[in-house]
């Protein structure tokens, strides 16, 4: 039984095709004609260059979520078992720059970047007018790929002014174990006046006029070859 067999079920399947040539000009064709350059790497491997459709691409993410299993299909190559290792996105546009892809073995297990997300409202927000602040939006996770969770969600109806979720209160899914720093902060309940003193001061070093910065969600690394994206 083969990778795709075992895991139909749960694997996306995502069509690729080989790239032979490099460089700026290239990515550019490619971003131009819908397609987002990518490498696929691994330690079994050497990089293998590629190219997917962009809107394939996301409509895989959006069915399927970010930690899938994918089966790469590269066109007169093989399929690969791979996850979304990184992704390079246009900073405005928020387009797809350059994907990499993970190859990965089913019975190794790896270390991916789980999201975690805040259910509910807290006791302080209701009562007090708290904050809820979230210092960390995703944690490390090791499992097997087939163990991967997509999200982690934190119940933090209880939460008082006051209250802080440490990485060490989450429950880690069956089969999975965090690896992030069980000290460091994911939310905290703050006082009002905490933010809003924040915002004054803010507000007295930016100019009304000064332009807001883009943020890059997601940054992937770029290729040598490739260079900075135009």
């Amino acid at each position: 039984m083969n990778f795709l067999e075992e895991h139909m079920s749960d694997t996306a399947v995502l069509e690729a095709k080989p790239r032979t040539t490099a460089g700026k000009q290239t990515s550019k064709q490619l971003r131009n004609s819908g397609s987002v350059p990518a490498v696929v790497y691994g330690s079994e491997i050497n990089s293998v260059k590629c190219s997917v459709d962009q809107r394939a691409f996301r409509g895989m993410i959006k069915d399927f979520g970010r930690n899938a299993i994918v089966s790469l299909k590269v066109e007169g190559d093989q399929d690969y078992p791979t996850i979304v290792k990184e992704i390079q996105h246009h900073p405005v546009s928020y387009d797809v720059l350059h994907i990499d892809f993970h190859r990965i073995s089913m019975t190794q297990r790896l270390i991916v970047e789980v999201l975690v997300h805040a259910e509910g409202i807290p006791l302080g927000v209701r009562n007090d007018d708290g904050i809820l602040e979230q210092m960390l939006h995703q944690v490390e996770v090791e499992c097997l790929p087939t163990n991967i969770p997509e999200t982690m969600v934190v119940d933090v109806t209880e939460l008082e002014i006051g209250d802080n979720v440490h990485v060490s209160d989450l429950v880690a899914p069956e089969g999975t174990m965090i690896v992030t720093d069980a000290e460091r902060s994911v939310f905290a309940l703050i006082p009002p006046s905490v933010r809003k003193d924040d915002d004054e001061e803010e507000g007295e070093d930016t100019p009304e006029d000064a332009p807001l910065q883009p943020e890059v969600i997601e940054r992937g690394k770029k290729e040598d070859e490739e260079g900075e994206p135009e």
